[in-house]
Parts: C-alpha cells; sequence; structure tokens
C-alpha cells in the first residue's frame, strides 16, 4: 500500500509557541492523532479488539519547513512494519503539497486491564497484513528489532 491520508487539519494559535511557531511537541502530537486513526480504522472489524490500546515507545522526528498560522496540514500514512504485537509508522506532514515534517512512531499493542503489552487479535493482523510493503518513498530511520536475550 502506498501512503494514506490519515488525519487532516489548520494550523491554529494553539499550535504557536511564544515566537509564533510551531511547537516542535505539536507536531509530535498531531502525528499521533494519525496514529490514533489508524489504530481506530485496524480496529473497525475487531470487536474482541475494543479492550486493546497502544502505546507509543520511540519516536523519529524530522523538521523540514515551518508551518503558518493558518495553514492547511495534511498526514499521510504509511505502515513501514508489524509483527504480533508492534507496529511501524511512518507520517508526512504536508502542508500546500510541501513536505513540512516526518514524524516515525514505533508503537507496541497494550491491555489497560492487565497493564502489559498484548498480541494484536486476528482482526488487527489482517488490517496491518493488508496493506503490503512500504512505498518506496518511505525511508524509516527506527527498526523494530527482538529484544536482546541477555
Amino acid at each position: 500500500m502506498s501512503w494514506i491520508k490519515s488525519w487532516e487539519g489548520i494550523v491554529t494559535k494553539d499550535w504557536l509557541d511564544e515566537l509564533d511557531h510551531v511547537n516542535f511537541l505539536t507536531y509530535q502530537s498531531v502525528a499521533g492523532l494519525a496514529g490514533v486513526e489508524i489504530w481506530r480504522r485496524a480496529q473497525m472489524d475487531a470487536t474482541s479488539a475494543a479492550h486493546l490500546s497502544f502505546v507509543i515507545t520511540e519516536t523519529h522526528v524530522c523538521y523540514l519547513r515551518e508551518l503558518q498560522l493558518g495553514a492547511p496540514v495534511e498526514i499521510r500514512t504509511s505502515l513501514i512494519a508489524w509483527d504480533t504485537k508492534r507496529f511501524q509508522l511512518l507520517h508526512r506532514l504536508e502542508s500546500a503539497g510541501d513536505l513540512t515534517c516526518t514524524v516515525e512512531t514505533l508503537n507496541l499493542c497494550f491491555d489497560p486491564a492487565t497493564r502489559r503489552a498484548a498480541s494484536f487479535t486476528a482482526d488487527i493482523s489482517g488490517y496491518f497484513g493488508s496493506w503490503g510493503r512500504p512505498p518506496d518513498s518511505a525511508h524509516p530511520k527506527l527498526l523494530i528489532r527482538r529484544p536482546s536475550q541477555g
């Protein structure tokens, strides 16, 4: 699958810091909304997964262009990799056709009731499996690694 649109909005005053610059945490927060949308879609037909959530375990952010107040923002997301409990997303934040920032996240499936990592349901695995290979234009910096056996 290629890049899919996962979020869109407009830069509002509350995104700006005292220098009228979009705060660095805001880029990550907005990309987080796109991640929540991907997770919502993964759970859409999975009633058995309604109790599951996800947490971000690692992030890589690359800022390329400044966003201005009132600018349109669209996020396109690609699934880079996944296993039985984790998934890796690469978000492209774009404004008026220009790439402004990339936010890459490693995410862990989480059961809030047990406060532990959880395996994906078959429906969630099926959703992630339907994405296919990431596009050639995706250049991830993070890797899903196996924990060391030490």
